[in-house]
């Protein structure tokens, strides 16, 4: 679960802080930075992957071109920064498995993790490149651990989510060596030194088994990290009897995870929540032919195959799939996920995102997985029925020529730190265009136009 991210140097993210919750709605209008926030998050879950320099001609590109390396590096009009760097606080789950299905505990679950890379020019000989001149992996203390959570979580939970303690850093750089040191989880015994100039990876994506156990939950962890981009061809697609039984982040293997789970009523009645006339969904197994399809039925007994629902139906069942799958935890994050679906269906998926979020309120386990959700939007619909608490606001700043970002918290909420700036009840209101009636967020939560009314009505006492 990702707690908290700063990020200094990236693309449009010049120098931002953003806390997130089991649920974080990033709003804003477009062109402000939101999906450059989802770019950092994918920048990071890929450097546990792959090489540096693969992860970062992954990053996605408004042209058709080859990414630039120095395009991810923020750029004004008369400068570009040299370095960027990523602070990463999460919690990670209490156990892990290595690439040899051998388990083991971490020392500690509630992690920080640091990285900083320096933008390589190109020369007569070599193309431009980025290189790795800082790792760290340590952890925060217990003691500090619900005030840097921030949001509020039951001791039920905090004790299935924090586990463990420490005395040491498990991964740190030393500056004058230029040398990135690894320890094992004991205390003792020499640690590894690795020189940082020749590191082609970050060193968390090298680990891969039980010997280190904090780090490699720390690389399972960004591992998982998810941008659903589900796809209308991958949703309606049957599934082989060979194929994987979780959903893909295009949406691939809505048959074989349903077949899996058997959950087909829980799931119908997530989906009748958007279509009332739902009865059932169910796989139909053709032994012949080896394939699994999915299929609706309606209350009048009608059968509609995958492929003939609609691109909102199918994407809304695809979530509900996700939801009802205890497998599927880690951070999932969404764009826009009010497309294709009808605006007086918005609150439907509103509350299905939220029920998807680990609840604070009760310890993690197979009925409460470590799921966390972050969603981005322009829509107003959605917003109006998101908790204040839940929201951060995106918006844009120009400087030197660029238009750079910056992400705020709504006033009077638990991402509210001293010294931060943030954005006034009122002025999101007015953002979202509505008659400032009484709406009541999808998670019971006061909503924007509730908490606006309630501090109007104390103005005018």
């Amino acid at each position: 679960m990702l707690t908290r991210l700063r990020v200094k140097g990236f693309k449009s993210l010049e120098d931002v802080e953003v806390r997130f919750g089991p649920f974080t709605c990033i709003a804003g209008a477009n062109g402000v930075g939101k999906s450059n926030l989802f770019d950092a998050i994918l920048f990071l879950k890929n450097l546990s992957n792959t090489p540096i320099i693969e992860a970062a001609n992954s990053i996605r590109n408004s042209g058709k071109q080859r990414t630039s390396i120095a395009s991810l590096f923020t750029q004004t009009v008369s400068s570009q920064a040299s370095v960027m760097e990523f602070e990463v606080d999460m919690l990670v789950g209490n156990s892990v498995t290595d690439d040899f299905s051998r388990d083991a505990k971490p020392k500690v679950t509630y992690l920080q993790y640091r990285l900083a890379f320096k933008y390589v020019r190109s020369t007569a000989s070599s193309p431009e490149g980025i290189e790795l001149v800082h790792e760290s992996l340590n952890f925060i203390q217990k003691g500090s651990a619900k005030e840097e959570l921030g949001f509020f979580v039951d001791k039920e939970f905090f004790d299935s989510a924090y586990v463990g303690s420490s005395k040491i850093d498990f991964i740190y750089t030393e500056k004058e060596s230029n040398v990135v040191k690894i320890r094992q989880d004991q205390t003792s015994g020499a640690p590894i030194s690795i020189p940082i100039s020749k590191a082609d990876r970050t060193i968390l994506s090298n680990i891969n088994t039980i010997d280190r156990p904090t780090a490699l939950a720390a690389r399972r962890e960004m591992q998982s990290w998810t941008l659903l981009q589900l796809e209308s061809s991958s949703l309606r697609r049957p599934d082989d009897f060979l194929s994987k039984s979780t959903v893909s982040e295009h949406g691939e293997h809505l048959p074989a995870t349903l077949d899996r789970l058997g959950k087909n009523q829980e799931i119908a009645n997530q989906l009748a929540n958007l279509l009332p006339e739902v009865k059932n969904v169910f796989v139909d197994v053709d032994e012949k032919r080896q394939l699994k399809t999915l299929y609706l039925e309606t209350i009048n007994h009608i059968k509609h195959e995958a492929r003939a629902l609609s691109d909102g139906t199918l994407r809304f069942l695809a979530l509900a799939i996700i939801a009802a799958d205890d497998e599927s935890g880690g951070l999932i994050c969404l764009e826009e996920p009010e497309n294709g679906i009808h605006p007086a269906r918005i609150q439907a998926i509103v509350t299905l995102l939220y029920q998807m979020a680990v609840d604070p309120k009760y310890a993690v386990g197979d009925d409460n997985p470590l799921r966390q959700i972050i969603i981005n939007t322009h829509s107003p619909l959605v917003v109006q029925h998101i908790a204040a608490e839940d929201i951060v606001v995106s918006q844009s700043y120009k400087r030197d020529g660029a238009s750079l970002s910056v992400f705020r918290p709504i006033e009077n909420t638990w991402r509210c730190k001293s010294g931060n700036s943030t954005v006034a009840i009122g002025t999101l209101v007015d953002y979202l265009q509505t008659d400032n009636s009484m709406v009541e967020s999808a998670h019971g939560k006061p909503g924007l136009s509730q908490m606006y009314k309630h501090q109007m009505d104390l103005l005018s006492k």
